[in-house]
């Protein structure tokens, strides 16, 4: 009779169980790994493009952000026919849809890099924005800021201004020789 137990139904029945299981494991992995690669369609399916003057060395896949919080991502960008950046960026759907009287500015994240950009919203006091933005819609040129790079602003002077400027720097320079540690306390 033992014989007859390990070689009938019990010990075939159990590797059916446990087959079962295994295939149900795979398939609750294969599903939780599509959810997680693909994203839920709420946070990705809200867009909107702004018009900036210039994409300010963005590159794409920077960060879009409300009150430091990290919201969004740019998703493209493009050349307008007169010459504008067209941004488009995605929101999630906590703060979607953006309202008129909502700001979109190019911000550094620091003075330290070169492109190292990020997308900041400000919306619009409560009660006091606009009509909703519609998906797929479009941030007006007078609602966006572009990021003002010091090269930028140092290219406009004339040589005899910089040259002025440089002697300023040279002048601070001079009169905090010797006096670091107290200007630093102070």
């Amino acid at each position: 009779m033992e014989a007859g137990t390990r070689g009938g139904r019990a010990p075939r029945s159990a590797r059916l169980i446990r087959r079962a299981l295994v295939l149900g494991v795979v398939a609750i992995v294969a599903v939780a790994a599509v959810l997680v690669l693909t994203g839920s369609s709420d946070a990705s399916d809200y867009e909107v493009t702004a018009d900036f003057t210039n994409a300010s060395q963005l590159v794409g896949g920077e960060v879009v952000t409300i009150g430091g919080t990290d919201v969004g991502k740019v998703t493209k960008i493009e050349l307008a026919d007169n010459g504008d950046a067209l941004v488009t960026f995605t929101v999630d759907s906590a703060y979607a849809p953006l309202q008129r009287g909502t700001t979109a500015q190019i911000r550094s994240f620091s003075l330290s890099g070169v492109a190292n950009r990020q997308i900041q919203l400000t919306l619009p006091q409560q009660g006091k924005g606009g009509e909703e933005i519609p998906n797929h819609g479009t941030l007006s040129r007078a609602e966006t800021i572009s990021e003002v790079d010091l090269d930028e602003l140092f290219n406009t002077l004339d040589p005899k201004t910089v040259a002025d400027f440089k002697n300023v720097i040279k002048g601070f320079a001079t009169s905090y020789r010797g006096v670091g540690e107290e200007a630093n306390k102070g």
